[in-house]
């Protein structure tokens, strides 16, 4: 999309009152020319009475608008009742899907997404000598905070140049910096969580936002854990399409089930000769899998000599309780006061089972749900649409923040996008801090 980003909001008590504004707007909007950005005289106030039906969509140009608007269509025009986000959960993710210029644009235009950002970034070079500001934010980075994405070919050639992008010691201090400056965002905006759940380096990042951890304290946790993996023999992780009981019927020696995912998504973790035997082995029974782009066996028994300093480093830390209802990834339930605040559960954690259709069951449980995914990409959600237990509207319920690798639309464009259908469930959103031209 080019030109700036509008938010179009409507609102009525009835659903045959808002299909009948929906259309008005509509054709108002195609009676402007077919290039003419959406205008602001043609934008309704971002309010709703109190049990208004809602429905909102972000464009630029007038005719794509009103092609939506009339389609009605999912993509991009969401529409919510009363009271649908009972239950906002904030949901971290591990790293796999990071890219150079990643945040760019939030960076240069949301004033709370700067300072967190700033804070971590500080603090990690100052604590530990690790400056991300060249990875994040190269010279072609530019384009994302002008609104436009970099093309396919400009994205690889930089990913090229930037393969530090990928080690463990850059891209986990790195997911967590911005996965905790996008929570303090939304939080900025109104959007604050209710809960929260975290995969792998996710859950420290949940953590800190839920008062477990001090910034300081957590970043410096993840940038050693970081520091100690990346020490370690290499490994190999493999993604299998197929239930925890029917891949360990195929377990080789030395193979770990390093996540559960979902009923049908598990994922095996080891020496990378023993991966490659259990592909083997899998692919002859006729179970799809396929290698993941890590360097070491996360969630496995390789990772377990990191445990013993980890813990020596966090009983220097100082650990509270949570202050939110907070997802455990090792035992997929809510997480105790007395979990919490053992040292000994942070630092075995990395060598832990991820439970994370667990922890998507107890969401899923929650009033009203709305399930908020931070970071890049989409992998959680995918997850959590696949999840048994999700509800037949589950598709209205879960929110993307951010592009992906490859994806198309711009960082600003996303979060503006998440903002607004969080609107339109119910969160009243202070769009000063949100909108821009």
């Amino acid at each position: 999309m080019s030109g700036p980003l509008r938010l179009l909001t409507l609102s009525a008590p009835t659903p045959d009152a808002l299909e009948l504004a929906s259309d008005a707007l509509a054709d108002q909007l195609l009676s402007l020319d077919e290039g003419a950005v959406v205008p602001a005289s043609t934008l309704p106030e971002a309010t709703a009475p109190p049990g208004a039906i809602r429905r909102v969509l972000v464009a630029t140009s007038a005719a794509d608008a009103a092609r939506w608007l009339r389609r009605r269509d999912p993509r991009r025009v969401f529409t919510a009742g009363p009271g649908v986000c009972a239950s906002r959960v904030f949901l971290f993710s591990g790293v796999g899907d990071h890219y150079p210029g990643l945040g760019a644009g939030l960076y240069r235009c949301v004033p709370a997404f700067h300072r967190a950002l700033d804070d971590c970034l500080r603090l990690l070079a100052t604590d530990h000598d690790l400056d991300l500001r060249p990875v994040l934010f190269p010279p072609e980075a530019d384009t994302a905070a002008a609104g436009a994405r970099p093309d396919l070919a400009a994205l690889l050639g930089q990913r090229e140049k930037t393969q530090g992008i990928d080690r463990t010691v850059v891209a986990q201090p790195l997911l967590f910096a911005m996965q905790y400056a996008l929570a303090k965002a939304l939080s900025d905006f109104g959007a604050e969580p209710t809960a929260l759940a975290g995969y792998s380096v996710g859950e420290y990042v949940a953590a800190c936002v839920a008062g477990v951890f001090s910034l300081q304290d957590a970043l410096h946790l993840v940038a050693s854990r970081a520091r100690l993996v990346e020490a370690l023999p290499q490994g190999a992780m493999l993604a299998v399409a197929a239930g925890a009981d029917e891949v360990a019927k195929h377990l080789v020696p030395r193979v770990s089930i390093a996540a559960l995912n979902s009923p049908e998504q598990t994922v095996l973790s080891g020496p990378v000769e023993a991966i490659q035997e259990s592909a083997q082995i899998l692919a002859a029974h006729g179970v799809a899998c396929r290698r993941l782009a890590t360097t070491h066996a996360f969630h496995s028994t390789m990772t377990l000599p990191v445990a013993e300093p980890l813990e020596a480093l966090l009983t220097t830390m100082a650990i509270s309780a949570p202050r939110l209802p907070l997802l455990s990834s090792v035992t997929g339930t809510w997480l105790r006061d007395d979990e919490a605040t053992d040292p000994g559960y942070w630092a075995r954690q990395l060598s832990r089972t991820i439970r994370f259709s667990g922890q998507l069951t107890e969401v899923w449980r929650l009033p009203d749900p709305m399930l908020i995914e931070l970071g890049p990409g989409q992998a959680l959600s995918r997850f959590a649409l696949a999840h048994p237990g999700r509800p037949e509207d589950a598709a209205a319920r879960v929110v993307q923040t951010m592009p992906g690798r490859f994806e198309s639309r711009t960082d600003r464009e996303l979060l503006l996008g998440a903002a607004s259908r969080l609107w339109a469930a119910g969160v009243e959103i202070d769009w000063t801090a949100v909108r821009w031209e």
